[in-house]
């Protein structure tokens, strides 16, 4: 057949230039699918639609809108509110935008059309089969798994235009043009249309890779998370969430995309349990109430203390902030944390972390307690070892050491938050932790605190609860954290004043988060962490705000604004 096929080609003048291009492009194999590609290309050139091709077109909404095309050989993951085909609109409307806004449109072999509806730009898209396509201006790029495609994004009057050229071989490409409306401020929206792009064709596989029998199993969940979270260029709450439950749904979910999903609802506030995760610890011993004075007092006179965390519940990084201006004021002046990725010189330089300063910092709470710890005075440190992973415990206790100097310098003193058992003391064969390291090296006794083993997801009544139990060794306090982390915490005593924040009308009963951040952040830099998030859909909401001046957003699930104000609290 691939012979006959080739032999029809030789008769018709494009084909005939189309097999010579192909014959000096030896490392490209022309085979029966993209021929038969050609061929249906050719015989369909007279029309407006591609019906053999566009009639193979499946998407599914409940897979991040995915587009795929057997004929084709392609799938594309579009994220946001996709809808494709005359079901949701007609080819000439969207033909009628690209001419009233003076935009190129395909006059044939279109394979689908559609649009989005999101709460700001509404976009409209077209994806046809072009030969000959001159992509001399496009920027080149690749998906996660390897696919090639070709970028271009123009400016067109208060239009924004992206063009995505996807090459079969030299000569024919999937053009897909899409052009965005109603745009607001532009050089923001050329850089969200960039990562919009960006984001969506990191999921693009043809060819060769669509092929491959375990492409769904290599999907990159975390990185598919992250550029939903950041691609937008600020940090982007629901999105993320949202994404990763699509995918659950499209691949009947797994372990790690389920952890992943419970852990970017946590950065809203959600305290969840991990799937892995034993019950929770049955207690026969005495359970006291304590206060946060009352720890400060019992922990103060160590040089460095240790606190774990469930990374899932906001609450623990709230318990220590809550101590630090106590701990400050007995001399303790540096803070070191695991969430960190190595961005130390910033964050104590701005005080505040953005995007990329690491992973849990991500959390409000977790960022406020950076902010607290600059505001005071001490030096924030980061002590993860990144590219050791199999003695990631000696290699964290080697950091703690050389970067705090404790060794060295007789003043210093030392809070450090570290995940679940890495506090654990004792010797548990090969698989020591941190502590044990770094007693062992520093020669110097921790003060590990305890605080995921009895804290329970579901518990909250803002107490803190002493556990007292002789037969519990691997730590010196244990405690039971149920406060309540839906409250911003920056600096100590300062003087907080209750605000109330009344929800748009065009925001009452849609999925949208409320944004707060401290305005001088948010101008400096746009990527900071808010001092607040949260997914509360109550008509008014109250909080206390220290004194200063506040930038009050509320984005819809794609990070579209839907409001904004100035806070001023005196």
């Amino acid at each position: 057949m691939l012979k006959e096929l080739s032999e029809y080609f030789i008769g018709c003048k494009v084909c005939r230039n189309l097999n010579q291009n192909l014959a000096i492009m030896p490392h490209i194999k022309l085979n029966i699918q993209a021929v038969f590609l050609i061929f249906v290309l050719f015989i369909s050139s007279c029309t407006t639609v591609n019906r053999e091709i566009s009639s193979l077109n499946k998407f599914s909404q409940g897979a991040m809108n995915q587009l795929t095309n057997d004929s084709l050989g392609l799938k594309i993951g579009f994220y946001g509110n996709a809808n494709f085909g005359s079901k949701y609109i007609d080819l000439k409307d969207v033909k009628s935008v690209f001419k009233k806004r003076q935009v190129d449109f395909p006059s044939k072999n279109i394979i689908f059309w559609g649009t989005y509806e999101p709460s700001t730009n509404p976009m409209y898209m077209v994806g046809s089969l072009e030969t000959f396509l001159d992509v001399s201006k496009f920027t080149l790029d690749s998906s996660m798994h390897g696919s090639i495609y070709y970028r271009n994004i123009q400016v067109n009057k208060n239009n924004i235009i992206t063009r995505v050229a996807i090459p079969y071989t030299k000569n024919l490409f999937l053009l897909i043009s899409e052009i965005w409306t109603e745009i607001g401020h532009m050089n923001e929206n050329v850089k969200e249309a960039l990562n919009h792009v960006k984001a969506t064709y990191s999921s693009l596989a043809y060819g060769a890779n669509f092929n491959k029998e375990d492409l769904d199993e290599e999907i990159n969940y975390f990185t598919i998370a992250e550029s939903a979270f950041k691609d937008k260029g600020y940090a982007n709450y629901i999105y993320p969430r949202d994404t990763l439950q699509k995918l659950m749904v499209q691949n009947k979910s797994s372990k790690y995309a389920r952890e992943l999903f419970k852990t970017y609802s946590s950065f809203l506030g959600e305290s969840v349990q991990y799937d892995s995760s034993p019950e929770q610890e049955q207690f026969t011993g005495e359970k006291t109430v304590i206060s946060i004075d009352d720890i400060a007092e019992k922990i103060k006179g160590h040089r460095i203390i240790m606190f774990n965390e469930n990374h899932l519940l906001p609450r623990c990084r709230l318990l220590v902030n809550l101590l630090l201006p106590k701990l400050y004021k007995e001399g303790f002046n540096v803070l070191a944390l695991e969430g960190l990725s190595g961005d130390d010189e910033r964050i104590n330089k701005l005080g505040f972390p953005n995007i990329e300063s690491g992973f849990y910092t991500r959390d409000p709470n977790m960022a406020n307690l950076v902010r607290t710890a600059t505001k005071l005075g001490l030096k924030v440190i980061s002590y993860e070892d990144f590219e050791d992973t199999e003695e990631r415990d000696l290699s964290q206790a080697k950091n703690l050491i050389s970067k705090t100097e404790i060794n060295t310098k007789s003043d210093i003193k030392v809070i450090v938050l570290a995940g679940g058992g890495h506090i654990d003391e004792g010797d548990t064969g090969a698989n020591k932790s941190m502590a044990h390291y770094f007693k062992k090296l520093s020669k110097i006794d921790p003060y590990t605190v305890n605080q995921v083993k009895f804290s329970s997801a579901q518990e909250t009544n803002d107490s803190i609860y002493t556990m007292e139990n002789t037969g519990l060794y691997n730590n010196d306090l244990y405690l039971a954290n149920c406060l309540n982390s839906d409250q911003i915490v920056i600096g100590g005593n300062d003087f907080y004043r209750k605000h109330n924040i009344a929800r748009t009308n065009l925001a009452k009963g849609t999925a949208s988060a409320i944004y707060i951040y401290n305005d001088k952040e948010f101008q400096l830099d746009n990527t900071a962490i808010p001092i607040y998030v949260s997914l509360s859909q109550k008509d008014m909401i109250q909080l206390n705000l220290p004194k200063g001046i506040y930038r009050y957003l509320e984005r819809d699930q794609y990070g579209g604004i839907i409001h904004q104000e100035i806070i001023e609290i005196e």
